[in-house]
């Protein structure tokens, strides 16, 4: 009976559990079959670990007997990428690999973190990326950052490690890393800011040439030849290409050739848009825009901001486009709207079922 009992509430938590709870369940219970024989007795966790905007990534670890530090496979990409009629034993192949090569690597990994002890041998391998100041209290607690004037965004540093020419590691540069280099955050953001933009240089294309005709790389006096359309600022990498909104007198360069003041629309953490002011839509709609795009189409750790910014080539400076108050009431009037929608709805399918 009470075997039975057991089983039925095992059977019951089964249940309850996510599709990725339980695919987090398949790959701890299968794991040590398609490991080498030395893993047969390792201690097998699921670990969770922050990540951009605070959301916390699922990770796995495997210890074997007398093992202090073991590596880690994030256990989020493999759900993601592969689609449910894959074979369990297809996956579990694939983690095992993979888990394989990052412990190989390990001891790589932990003599790179050493040397990033001595500032002189990765001054050029730091990097800055622009991430939302609210979003990133958790990730950023023990880590520099500059605020960056006029906005809701921060300005955080990475290492990258790289092996052969190509990045194999990163991590954020935390305070004790500081403390060991002696030194100050305006000091480590010029760095980490010529860095980025000599190795991530900007790189503007308008969003229709994106879509359609490939990716021309345009010069500021190029922006906004076409003053309906929205352009494209990221780097070539299109990864963490909203710092190039950072550079050094880019949209300054970008306002004087074109004689214009200009919206900038966070993307996402990847890229932002530019859209020159008077091309017909106004600060609440484009904020509303974002809004909406971040919720249905932006990863949660890739948003940028729900804010707009307004960049004005006379004054020379990035503000928000919109009040704290005028944003709270915009959100305000979203969320009656979509009450009223809801309920409208509702009202609607309950007279229908009665007639």
């Amino acid at each position: 009976m009470e075997n039975e009992a057991y089983e039925n509430e095992q059977e019951r938590e089964r249940e309850d559990m996510t599709g990725f709870e339980k695919f987090q369940q398949k790959i701890k219970d299968g794991i040590l079959t398609y490991l080498p024989g030395e893993y047969r007795d390792a201690a097998v966790e699921i670990v969770h670990v922050p990540g951009n905007n605070d959301q916390e990534q699922t990770a796995m670890t495997i210890k074997r007997e007398g093992q202090e530090m073991a590596a880690r496979v994030f256990l989020d990409e493999y759900y993601a990428r592969f689609p449910d009629w894959v074979s369990d034993e297809t996956i579990l192949q694939t983690v095992a690999g993979d888990y394989l090569e990052n412990e190989s690597k390990r001891e790589w990994a932990e003599n790179m973190r050493e040397s990033a002890k001595d500032f002189n041998t990765i001054k050029e391998n730091i990097r800055v990326e622009v991430v939302n100041r609210d979003m990133n209290k958790e990730s950023l607690k023990n880590c520099p950052k500059k605020e960056i004037e006029g906005t809701d965004l921060l300005a955080a540093f990475r290492i990258l490690f790289y092996e052969q020419g190509r990045v194999c590691a990163n991590a954020l540069v935390t305070n004790e890393l500081m403390e060991t280099w002696d030194m100050d955050v305006e000091t480590l953001y010029e760095t980490a800011l010529d860095n980025t933009a000599v190795q991530m240089p900007a790189q503007i294309c308008s969003l229709m040439s994106v879509y359609f005709d490939g990716e021309e790389s345009l010069e500021p006096g190029e922006v906004f030849s076409e003053e309906q359309e929205m352009y494209v600022l990221t780097n070539p990498q299109k990864s963490k290409g909203a710092a190039a909104m950072l550079y050094p007198g880019l949209l300054q360069s970008i306002a004087e050739a074109t004689q214009s003041s200009f919206y900038i629309l966070p993307s996402s953490i990847h890229e932002v848009l530019l859209m020159k002011e008077g091309n017909g839509m106004g600060a609440k709609e484009l904020q509303s825009m974002v809004t909406d795009i971040n919720q249905a189409q932006v990863p949660p750790q890739e948003v940028l901001s729900n804010q707009v910014y307004f960049y004005d080539g006379k004054e020379q400076k990035i503000s928000m486009a919109l009040s704290p108050e005028e944003t709270r009431d915009l959100v305000g009037n979203r969320e009656m709207a979509t009450a009223g929608y809801e309920g409208m709805e509702t009202e609607g399918m309950e007279e229908e079922m009665e007639r």
